[in-house]
């Protein structure tokens, strides 16, 4: 009698694979949130020993109240939008470069990917060196055209100022993030058949009638995944913004993942610090929610 071994299904395969890294990260995370979520409700004292005492949801009530809280939040949102938004249009950019190459594509390829192998800290430190007025950028571009190369007439110019320091910010983080933006979306531009922009061609379109017509369609499901991927790489963000502006100046770049920190390592705030991670976590997971009902299921029905 011979037996039949039914397929799995795409989907049943899939969750197969999963499992296995789903558990394992069930295990590592179960205890950590389990202690946030207790700490969350504590007010958290020193004085004579580690004691706690249970004080509900006094913490995130006084999360909600505080206007540093707030403020934090929109200047996270203000950073994450402009990173998001400057390493897919970077990643975007790069990938077609890289895609026209030709011979040169290897070489190519090995200096974008560059910034995605500095380490953050040290990313931190290169943009906060080259954004100070003495060393910075701007002020040898200015001296150079003005010919004021001398130490007493050289002009500096400090883009570490609370007006532009969350751009260069969002610009730093992109800048870190749109190599590995570029190589995937490099990878689905070579999906589409080169026959298409032959037929282009004969329809006489432009090239930003090709750009829209033939090269973005495919790569709609990458932009998506890739611009989730952006916003919560941005969302968590700590090490660049410590390294390079430590929530400065005042707190103008002080995210919330800085306001973290800052409460809980600097005041030992672990209880406000504790409820206000999981407005982040809330935050996070609700525009990573918005995120896919706007744009991914679209992406499903076509």
């Amino acid at each position: 009698m011979t037996t039949y071994r039914r397929e799995l299904s795409n989907g049943q395969f899939a969750l197969l694979l999963s499992v296995p890294v789903i558990a394992f990260l069930l295990m590592v995370m179960i205890y950590p949130m389990t202690y946030a979520i207790w700490l969350s409700f504590q007010e958290v004292s020193f004085f004579g020993g580690f004691k706690t005492t249970y004080t509900g949801f006094a913490n995130y009530q006084e999360a909600l109240l505080s206007r540093d809280f707030w403020w934090s939040t929109l200047v996270t949102i203000r950073f994450v939008l402009l990173s998001v938004v400057l390493s897919i249009g970077i990643g975007l950019a790069l990938a077609m470069l890289m895609d026209r190459a030709g011979k040169w594509r290897s070489l190519l390829g090995t200096i974008i990917i560059l910034p995605w192998s500095v380490s953050l800290y040290g990313a931190g430190v290169m943009w906060a060196y080259l954004a100070r007025g003495q060393t910075g950028v701007a002020s040898s571009l200015v001296n150079l055209i003005l010919g004021t190369s001398t130490s007493d007439k050289a002009i500096e110019i400090s883009l570490i100022s609370g007006r532009h320091i969350v751009d260069l910010l969002a610009l730093g983080n992109a800048w870190n993030i749109a190599p590995l933006v570029a190589f995937f979306l490099l990878a689905s531009l070579k999906t589409i058949p080169s026959r298409l922009y032959d037929l282009a061609g004969l329809d006489q379109l432009t090239a930003w009638e090709r750009f829209v017509h033939v090269t973005l369609p495919p790569l709609h499901y990458s932009l998506f995944v890739f611009t989730s991927i952006a916003m919560i790489l941005s969302m968590k963000q700590l090490d660049f913004i410590y390294v390079m502006s430590a929530g400065g100046p005042g707190d103008a770049s002080s995210t919330l993942t800085y306001r973290l920190y800052e409460l809980a390592f600097r005041q030992s705030n672990y209880g406000l610090s504790a409820a206000m991670s999981f407005y982040l976590l809330f935050l996070t997971i609700g525009s990573a929610l918005a995120l896919h009902f706007l744009w991914g299921r679209k992406l499903e029905t076509t």
